[in-house]
């Protein structure tokens, strides 16, 4: 597969799928769900298609500033919703540092992409400080949690108040007891508790840790081979419209998109600690588990069967011990938290999902709860067929398959897309891209 074809598929997919998000804040609606499924059809078929002529054709002047221009438009709608003069002076300010990141900047390029991280840095946490008490349970769940934990108690048993009064569409049956408590603890694996522990520790806030791994993603994807190409993605990451939005509301795949950047970096430099970073990645969200088929992949060409199955043993191992402890416990509340509760939960009519159209027009058709799993087999079947083994795959066909997954979800939010773009910036930022500072797409 041609590098060209395929990052540029990637960064377009990523890009469609930010403008999406920034709609309608990720809630449903028709012209953002349109856009999703241009993004699933361009991020499939730069997969799983044949190289494009037209594409392999392109300078890769032009295409640095076709990213470069996505990056400006990125920087444009942020800066529509960034509240108060230094959330908005930051925002400016990323957007003229990632475009910057487009030129020949030589012995400044690193000085200049610490800038734009240490920007957004000081730009996210303002933002936090303005949107003090959320009104989400996804803040709730991980403030109280924190404070359970550092108590020595169970952050996994029943000790959350229903925020959702008067919306009883929010949780499914049984999550809501006649005290108006919820049955269930904790509804996330114990390392994306964790890992915002600090920000709760040191700020009182857990979101300050959404702001440094964010930050940290962003670094990781640049510094996997400082170039013109790494900088661009990793502004086109940050600069993600609703970026802030999504850390204010306190939502956890700020972690999950931490973790899987710290695993494609091992994968892309630090060979020896990929097993290592494939536990955490695999202990911080429970849908991590969709990325198993391709884990082969992050071993490059010189990949044997036996190195994969020891990567995925040791990976498998390290998220294990990182979990056990949490489960034992009190089993039956840590399952009845982390797994169960998310079969319990409902069809969400304000989903970014086909499922939601689906429903609405054609609410007699079978197997509406299992499509999305249908559509993921299909899926994980097609990208497996064409695969390239190679650790920017690994991250395309992640994002894409998750893609496809979330947009026949019962509930797909804002939050779920934002992982599929750090996936798919991760597919284009190590795939080598055409550009005047090249480098190997297989580590030594």
């Amino acid at each position: 597969m041609s590098s060209r074809t395929f990052t540029l598929g990637m960064a377009c997919a990523a890009w469609l799928t930010a403008v999406a998000i920034h709609w309608n804040n990720g809630y449903y609606d028709p012209w953002a769900l349109l856009l999703i499924t241009a993004a699933i059809a361009i991020g499939g078929v730069a997969c799983a298609g044949r190289a494009s002529r037209a594409i392999e054709s392109l300078s890769p002047a032009i295409v640095v500033a076709a990213v470069a221009v996505a990056v400006l438009i990125e920087a444009v709608l942020m800066s529509q919703r960034a509240a108060g003069p230094i959330v908005l002076t930051g925002v400016a300010c990323l957007g003229v540092l990632g475009v910057l990141q487009a030129v020949d900047l030589r012995t400044l390029r690193v000085p200049l992409a610490g800038a734009m991280l240490g920007v957004f840095w000081i730009a996210a946490s303002v933002s936090v400080q303005q949107a003090p008490s959320p009104p989400i349970d996804v803040f709730m769940f991980q403030q109280t949690g924190a404070a359970a934990l550092l108590a020595g108690e169970n952050p996994y048993e029943d000790r959350y108040p229903n925020l959702y009064e008067g919306h009883p569409e929010f949780y499914g049956p049984g999550v809501v007891d006649a005290n108006k408590h919820l049955t269930v603890g904790l509804p996330y694996p114990p390392l994306s508790l964790l890992l915002t522990l600090p920000g709760y520790v040191l700020g009182g806030d857990s979101r300050y840790a959404d702001v440094a791994a964010i930050t940290g993603s962003a670094a990781l994807m640049f510094l996997s081979g400082p170039s013109r190409w790494t900088g661009l993605m990793a502004a086109l990451f940050l600069l993600t419209p609703r970026v802030l939005f999504l850390i204010e509301y306190a939502w956890t795949e700020t972690i999950f998109a931490f973790t899987l950047s710290v695993m494609m970096f091992c994968a892309v430099r630090r060979r020896r600690a990929l097993p290592y970073a494939l536990g955490l990645f695999l202990a911080t969200k429970q849908y991590s588990v969709f990325a198993l088929p391709f884990v082969p992949l992050l071993l490059g060409r010189a990949g044997r069967r036996r190195d994969a199955v020891r990567l995925v043993t040791m990976g498998l191992l390290v998220a294990a011990v990182i979990t056990l402890p949490f489960f034992l416990w009190n089993p039956r509340a840590f399952w009845r938290s982390v797994v169960v509760f998310q079969f319990l939960q409902p069809l969400r009519e304000d989903s970014l999902s086909h499922l939601v159209w689906i429903h609405k027009y054609f609410p007699g058709l079978p197997g509406q709860q299992v499509l999305s799993f249908v559509v993921l087999a299909a899926m994980l079947a097609l990208l497996w067929w064409r695969r390239q083994p190679t650790p920017a795959y690994f991250a395309g066909a992640v994002g894409v398959t998750h893609l496809a997954f979330f947009a026949f979800s019962k509930q797909a939010f804002a939050n779920y897309y934002y992982f599929v773009i750090a996936a798919l910036c991760w597919g284009a930022a190590a795939a080598c891209p055409a550009g005047d500072e090249r480098r190997e797409c297989e580590p030594g």
